[in-house]
């Protein structure tokens, strides 16, 4: 008589994660973006910025630009209002050295350049990944790899942003990469690789001043790093200036307008009303920069560096100004902390820890729970009767950066209680 063989913890996470992304990349194909502009596209404005930039010289933060982008992405131009007089809203919101990065393309049709950058934006989570673990120093079989990356590329954040072909994507990418080339010694680059990651501003606007903070606390061996920053930086936004002089007036009049046009709001301002959220945002930061100050002195591979490193990042998620989904692909590092980062028998009140973490990952997982009973009420029901329920699986979207930013905090204040092996532990704790 043959038995049949149970499946294996690993090979059963491996077709969870399968089914867990194969549900979401069809609750975002079918269902969130249902109603969207079939031309919606956020590479679009930045792409056809630079485009007329840098081959035609026009100032890609000119009115005539924004009225141009809106005709293509939303079928006409967008109405004037007190605080946008000029209807600039949803032009080039970008900093002119994003032009830089961007040039390649602009010899392309928009299709053409649409699909590089897609298939780059596909490949930049799993670099993610790999750069994230290995900055950890997670060494892991390649089935679990595997499964990490299902998950990641499966989330909403992720496919939102391949859906509207936004740009974090490769931002995130690009500071997992400068942090995984700090990691391994290798200052200089890692300065030139964040200074070009700052083209999305406001995913590194607490990044950098803690690797500031962290530099000058050890300026003689770290100072590397901030002479390849600074100096990268200054000669981008030099060559933007002699290109363009001026710029960046043009470039934060486009702001105000775009935060009007796209509900410029953080998840603190939803919470707590946007005059309480920002008094709330400055005692987030606040908070960030005293543990920041407590870690300064720590290197690199320290495990609370990288939690400190973790909790200002996911910091960025809860104060910037939006509300996009796929601006929690920095909480990335965070997640895979807590995967390691497990208390010591000395630790006090562990259940309380086991609690907070188990609320996190329930959290974090109820989007794929409620993307597979859409699937599979999908196979009953057309997209459009189940549209109405598009917003069951972002239920608990702004709760997943403001829980994991306490529970990182949590962790970094008592991190000294953690074992030393917790979070930069041994390969098999995770073949």
């Amino acid at each position: 008589m043959n038995h049949s063989r149970p499946i294996s913890p690993p090979v059963l996470w491996l077709l969870v994660s399968v089914c867990s992304a194969a549900s979401m990349a069809w609750y975002v194909g079918a269902i969130w973006s249902l109603n969207q502009p079939p031309r919606f596209s956020d590479l679009y404005a930045p792409w056809w910025g630079t485009h007329e930039f840098l081959l035609h010289a026009r100032n890609p933060y000119s009115p005539a630009i924004a009225h141009e982008i809106q005709k293509v992405i939303y079928g006409r131009s967008l109405s004037a209002t007190p605080d946008d007089p000029l209807a600039i809203g949803g032009g080039f919101a970008y900093p002119l050295h994003t032009a830089f990065l961007l040039w390649p393309t602009v010899y392309l049709s928009f299709p053409a350049a649409r699909l590089i950058v897609f298939c780059a934006s596909l490949l930049a989570p799993l670099l993610s990944v790999e750069c994230w673990l290995r900055s950890l120093q997670m060494k892991v079989r390649f089935g679990l790899w595997l499964t990490l990356a299902f998950f990641v590329l499966g989330s909403f954040p992720c496919l939102e942003a391949l859906k509207l072909q936004n740009l974090s994507l490769i931002a995130a990418a690009l500071i997992s990469f400068a942090l995984f080339l700090l990691s391994i010694g290798r200052p200089v680059f890692a300065g030139v690789v964040l200074a070009f990651a700052t083209f999305k501003p406001q995913l590194t606007i607490t990044l950098v001043p803690w690797l500031i903070l962290w530099t000058a606390a050890d300026w003689r061996r770290r100072r590397s790093l901030a002479w390849s920053f600074m100096g990268t930086l200054a000669v981008l936004l030099a060559a933007a200036e002699a290109l363009l002089p001026g710029w960046i007036s043009g470039f934060l009049n486009e702001v105000r307008a775009y935060r009007r046009y796209t509900y410029g709001h953080s998840i603190l301002d939803v919470w707590f009303t946007p005059t309480w959220g920002a008094v709330a945002a400055v005692v987030v930061l606040a908070a960030v920069a005293a543990v920041c100050w407590l870690c300064r002195s720590d290197p690199a591979t320290s495990a609370r560096f990288w939690l400190a490193t973790s909790l200002v990042l996911a910091a960025s998620v809860v104060v910037i100004p939006t509300l996009a989904p796929h601006a929690q692909l920095l909480l990335l590092p965070g997640f895979f902390c807590l995967l390691r980062c497990t208390p010591s028998p000395t630790v006090r009140r562990p259940w309380l820890r086991i609690f907070c973490e188990t609320a996190v990952w329930t959290l974090l997982a109820w989007q794929w729970i409620a993307a597979v009973g859409l699937t599979l009420a999908g196979l009953h029901y057309p997209a459009a009767v189940l549209h109405r329920f598009w917003e069951v699986p972002l239920y608990t979207s702004p709760l997943v950066p403001v829980a994991v930013f306490l529970l990182l905090g949590s962790l970094v204040s008592s991190s000294r209680e953690l074992s030393s092996g917790d979070l930069l532990g041994k390969e098999e704790e995770n073949s």
